[in-house]
């Protein structure tokens, strides 16, 4: 039986795989190890330039790049490598793997988010004074602009320079799909709008992102020798868009060595961030990248894995990957996926807190371990398809009380701190104009007056303090008075932020007491301030830092985590409908141990359970009911039952309205 390496970098042969997969299904738990490690073995030391792995969930990544990196190294001892993903989750568990190297090839791989690694581009070229062709001459002390209220904010400031331009037709979502795509409208208006936007960018020298993506990848394109890698690892490469590829295309225009890692069927930034699955589906087919696979799951058990790989191989398309993707144990006595149906809200979050109440001595044990830093996973991971699961009306309640006994101290920071932080930040630095320009906002000036301003400046090529303004001498006064306030060593906390309440508004003077006493404002503690701001925007709903026993979270933000158990909420046919079959596929692969699916009725009018139930296969799930009335599950024989029983208590329950409506 051969490894899954095809060196003549062709696409893997469907017929071939088909007897590969037949090959590999009859190995017995021994034989499935073996193979597998063998088979990462040969990867890791196969000697080609490129190399393309396609990798279903839980299939040994990690183990493989360690392995890979060890063989660079044997080969070049002076390897300068760079692993990067788009998780930022991903990248500090892949630090903790290199962590464990020698220290002399420690300190030659640098372990980074894209985003990352192009803002150190782009502070390079600076330094060497490399970007003068550029599209935004950025100086020293670039910000990055965070968040989608500030992304946006940016825009509208571009749009008052344009009257006449419909702001729904030209608005910042239509732009930014522009970047991801570095692709750019070229009518008239939309080069008016872009030339205004990358000239603001330098006024407030500032930039989002997915600005830096491209000013890094020009800044390459112009002064190569900035990159000082040689070797790369590209993981999650499915959920890069065009412009993140054309940056990488740069940095390994003159690579020794490339290690590219994704699976198509995993997409999720696609809508988010204009991920593009057509890209990997196209190094798939280019002949100079040898292509591998990682055909066992390690991480989920045996049903699971079996689940998923069905439930993906039933959307399967011509165009898709074809791949291998089996549990590495033939059994392992673990519990089949258990399907949940709920009469109401009420008892689907009964189930949830049950689960947690029968299995607290190990959620505990979990806990103190994350504390130690022993254990990195969650014990319990509740998935839902909406962040706020207004789905489960006041009912939500109890699941927020479960999650906040177990989460691991995780402080998040109010409006009201980050504006005092803004005042204070413009008496170390009154030359930073994206700063000046987030206080004239906080001084509630109309976009008529901001305009002005802004105007002033940019034509007069000045900064916004050296305007002869009112609003800019009453802007810097209550900055140096906050600083004042700030510094004062004599005044308690409660007595700062009254007197700073009466220089600028404050909605929640408690809540910022809180944030103060976290994390005190300072000069020497700015940087560090505005370094955790920008890592908070970068993960937005992708990735979590830090992990608690039990975690709640959205279906796509569980991208890059694994749990022992995961429970999926609102799996029915209204809040589950905008759910992609990637992110499901995503979401029951986080489990590593059991996974449980809840259907429950009355959920903003859910009827039943989800469709992606019918690709399912019946062989790997057991259902259930719930009774909240006496926490009990009664087994239900198959799907039909299961499917006949909720449409019972539906029409059961739409029958008792009724009544009540006629009587009242």
């Amino acid at each position: 039986m051969r490894f899954l390496i095809n060196k003549d970098g062709n696409p893997f042969d469907g017929k071939e795989l088909g007897i590969l997969y037949d090959e590999l299904k009859t190995l017995d738990n021994t034989g499935r190890s073996n193979y597998r490690n063998e088979n990462a073995s040969a990867i890791a030391n196969y000697q080609s330039v490129k190399f393309l792995i396609v990798s279903g969930p839980g299939t040994g990544k990690s183990t493989l790049f360690l392995s890979k990196i060890n063989y660079w190294f044997k080969q070049d001892p002076l390897a300068k490598i760079l692993v990067t993903t788009f998780v930022r989750k991903l990248s500090i568990d892949l630090q903790k793997d290199i962590d464990n190297l020698p220290e002399a090839q420690e300190n030659n791989i640098t372990v980074s988010t894209l985003h990352k690694i192009a803002k150190i581009i782009v502070g390079k070229s600076i330094a060497y004074k490399s970007n003068e062709t550029a599209k935004q001459k950025l100086t020293f002390n670039f910000q990055i602009i965070t968040g989608k209220f500030w992304e946006n904010f940016v825009w509208q400031d571009v749009l008052s320079f344009f009257s006449d331009k419909d702001k729904d037709d030209f608005n910042w979502d239509i732009f930014k799909k522009q970047l991801h795509d570095d692709l750019f409208e070229n009518s008239k208006d939309w080069q008016e709008l872009r030339e205004k936007y990358f000239d603001l960018c330098v006024f407030y020298n500032a930039a989002t992102f997915a600005d830096i993506i491209l000013l890094a990848k020009d800044t390459l394109i112009e002064n190569n020798k900035i990159n000082d890698k040689n070797y790369f690892i590209i993981d999650e490469y499915q959920d890069f868009n065009n412009a993140e590829n054309n940056f990488i295309n740069q940095l390994i225009c003159e690579t020794k060595g490339v290690l590219v890692v994704g699976d198509d069927e995993q997409i999720l930034y696609d809508n988010l961030k204009s991920g593009n699955s057509d890209l990997i589906k196209g190094l798939y087919c280019d002949s100079s990248y040898t292509n591998g696979m990682l055909p066992f799951c390690g991480r989920s058990s045996f049903h699971i894995v079996a689940t998923a790989e069905q439930f993906i191989k039933s959307f399967r398309t011509a165009d898709c990957i074809e791949k291998i993707y089996l549990p590495i144990t033939t059994s392992d006595g673990k519990p089949k996926v258990q399907v949940i149906c709920c009469t109401s809200p009420q008892t689907a979050v009964d189930y949830v807190e049950k689960f947690v109440e029968d299995n607290k001595v190990m959620i505990e044990e979990r806990k103190n371990k994350l504390i130690s830093g022993e254990k990195k996973d969650p014990f319990l991971l509740i998935l839902s398809p909406s962040k706020d699961m207004s789905f489960y009306g006041e009912s939500k309640e109890k699941i927020m009380k479960i999650i906040e006994n177990y989460r691991v101290e995780n402080h998040s920071f109010s409006i009201d701190y980050y504006r005092v932080l803004d005042y204070y930040s413009l008496t170390k630095d009154h030359t930073n104009n994206f700063i000046f320009r987030k206080i004239i906002y906080y001084e509630e000036k109309t976009e008529l007056e901001a305009n002005k301003l802004i105007n002033i400046a940019m034509s007069g090529n000045l900064d916004f303090f050296e305007i002869d303004s009112e609003i800019i001498k009453l802007a810097v006064k209550k900055s140096e008075n906050i600083k004042e306030i700030i510094d004062n060593n004599v005044m308690s906390i409660d007595e700062k932020i009254e007197k700073i309440s009466q220089c600028i508004s404050i909605d929640d003077k408690s809540q910022l007491k809180e944030d103060l006493i976290c994390k005190p404002i300072g000069l020497e503690q700015i940087v560090e301030i505005e370094k955790e701001k920008e890592e908070s925007a970068e993960m937005d709903e992708i990735g979590v830092a830090k992990m608690g026993a039990v975690e709640l979270m959205t279906i796509l933000g569980s991208k890059g985590l694994s749990a022992d158990h995961v429970i999926i909420i609102g799996f029915d046919d209204v809040n589950m409908r905008h759910v992609t079959k990637n992110a499901f596929y995503v979401a029951m692969t986080r489990a590593r141990d059991s996974l449980h699916l809840i259907t429950a009725l009355k959920c903003f009018g859910s009827m039943g359970p989800h469709v992606f139930l019918e690709r399912l296969p019946g062989d790997h799930l057991e259902f259930y009911k719930y009774k909240k009335s006496d926490r009990t599950t009664e087994k239900l024989d198959n799907m039909v039952k299961f499917k006949s029983w909720l449409d019972f208590m539906y029409n059961m329950t739409s029958q008792n309205s009724k009544a009540n409506n006629t009587k009242v």
